[in-house]
């Protein structure tokens, strides 16, 4: 089991711990090599002299006391060295999991692109079904004129049961044709459901955030440029809360991480409770949250949001397990309302330097366009 966790440690992490630990034993080395007695107990009486050279006469009496050019310049070569391997792990770990990220973003795309693929060739096949129904019901439709047309100038019984044994037979051959075309009918009619609810859990799952089941960025990247377009060309108000709940790596270093999701979810209920109608919570990232407010001025965002602060500054907070005390939980927020021929880019871009505003004046407040 150990040997397992091991292995699940990101190679970025690993060489990063390494260097920590080569700084460290190159500090030990040096330390101890440096003395005369090479003892581990000279460690307990490290000096700065440790680090010098000394010239003494023939009396031993002390003549020149100076670095130590080749202790210094090995200490700080090894020093260099480890802290570069570190900073080129952290550099690769960073990296790696913002490619992660844009793997997981990417299978997710494909999974979309092909759900819809056969989505959409399930509909050409209903299509095509239903062209050859009309077609053949068509010309069922022909055959049966002539025989009409030509029925009067029958006149012996023979040549009367021979057509209507024709038709009894046309018949039996379309009865068979539709059966077997609704049956088709059938099949596809169920295939496009399976097809329409795993997409829908695609991009359910897609546009979620797992912690607070809030709309994610992926969502708001996707819509908030629909709504910045609708509410131009409809000439309707848009505004945008961002808050940001204060000193949340505090609380996450102090109480836990799992402490820390739960005050974002409740934090996401609160936003999702005091919303209506088309208003969108949106989990940003970390723990940053947006609430995007079509038909809504900048005054009544600025109510929504003093809401929502009051809200949840005068909640008791405390571990849900041991029951201790966290304390005051605040939020800052930034708001903003859509200006003419602004784009999503810029709106969101106001909102964050709001919210930029509202942490510099101490937090736990609102910072708005008015």
């Amino acid at each position: 089991m150990q040997l397992l966790q091991l292995k699940q440690v990101p190679a970025a992490v690993a060489v990063m711990l390494a260097s920590v630990v080569m700084i460290g034993f190159t500090f030990l080395i040096f330390t101890t090599w440096l003395h005369p007695d090479l003892g581990i107990g000279s460690l307990a009486n490290w000096s700065d002299g440790t680090w010098q050279l000394a010239q003494l006469d023939p009396r031993g009496r002390l003549l020149r006391l100076g670095p130590n050019p080749v202790a210094l310049a090995l200490f700080f070569g090894l020093v260099v060295a480890c802290s570069v391997t570190f900073a080129l792990g952290a550099w690769h770990f960073f990296m790696s999991n913002a490619a992660r990220q844009k793997e997981d973003n990417d299978v997710l795309s494909e999974r979309l692109e092909k759900v819809g693929q056969e989505l959409d060739g399930e509909v050409l096949t209903v299509r095509t079904l239903l062209i050859k129904h009309i077609d053949f019901s068509g010309s069922h439709s022909e055959a049966l004129a002539k025989v009409n047309k030509h029925l009067q100038t029958l006149t012996s019984p023979d040549q009367i049961r021979a057509v209507v044994q024709l038709l009894i037979s046309d018949n039996v051959k379309v009865q068979s044709e539709v059966s077997r075309l609704n049956t088709r009918l059938e099949q596809s009619q169920v295939q496009i459901e399976k097809l329409r609810a795993n997409l829908s859990e695609s991009q359910r799952l897609g546009m979620l955030d797992a912690v607070t089941y809030l709309k994610n960025r992926h969502w708001l990247q996707a819509n908030l440029p629909k709504e910045v377009k609708t509410a131009s060309e409809l000439q309707e108000p848009l505004c945008l809360i961002m808050a940001d709940v204060d000193h949340f790596k505090r609380i996450n270093d102090t109480f836990g991480h799992a402490v820390g999701d739960e005050i974002l979810r409740r934090f996401g209920e609160m936003l999702a409770k005091n919303i209506k109608g088309r208003d969108t919570a949106v989990r940003y990232g970390g723990e940053e949250f947006i609430v995007v407010l079509p038909h809504t001025k900048i005054d009544g965002a600025q109510y929504l949001g003093e809401q929502i602060r009051g809200e949840l500054e005068s909640k008791k907070w405390m571990h849900h397990k041991t029951g201790q005390p966290i304390g005051k939980v605040t939020a800052s927020f930034g708001i903003v309302q859509l200006r003419n021929g602004e784009q999503s880019d810029g709106f969101l871009d106001r909102a964050d330097a709001k919210l930029y505003e509202a942490k510099a004046a101490g937090r736990n407040c609102i910072m708005s366009d008015a």
